[in-house]
């Protein structure tokens, strides 16, 4: 039931959510409190930010679609990620998900030559 309108509202679940429901159904929600979501696994590593490594969630993704949102984009299918806690990327679309992937591959062959070069230091070093 829409709490706004006081009419029943029909919505067809995305295909793979994840999502609790009942809270939606049992009781008047606003629109903006129903979406569908799936979540993927969470990755976390020790990131110093206030002087000492704590463990932090990183590049978490859900799978969301917001069938009342007032951006109309939300409406579909769109892609979230959290590059660090309580940091987001939000509402991207097939090519916008594309960018930010290649946009990491770039970062993760960065990595891979540092990481060469480390092992090549230390091998001097030592």
């Amino acid at each position: 039931m829409n709490r706004l309108t006081g009419r029943p509202e029909q919505v067809t679940c995305m295909l793979g959510c994840t999502a609790n429901h009942s809270a939606e159904k049992d009781a008047p929600a606003h629109p903006d409190d129903i979406w569908c979501q799936s979540a993927g696994e969470d990755v976390f590593l020790p990131v110093n930010e206030t002087g000492s490594p704590e463990f932090v969630r990183v590049l978490s993704s859900t799978l969301n679609v917001m069938p009342f949102s007032t951006t109309i984009a939300y409406r579909l299918p769109h892609v979230s990620i959290e590059v660090m806690q309580d940091s987001w990327i939000e509402g991207l679309d097939p090519d916008g998900l594309e960018t930010v992937i290649g946009t990491l591959a770039g970062r993760v062959e960065q990595l891979r030559t540092m990481h060469t070069q480390l092992m090549k230091v230390r091998a001097e070093y030592r």
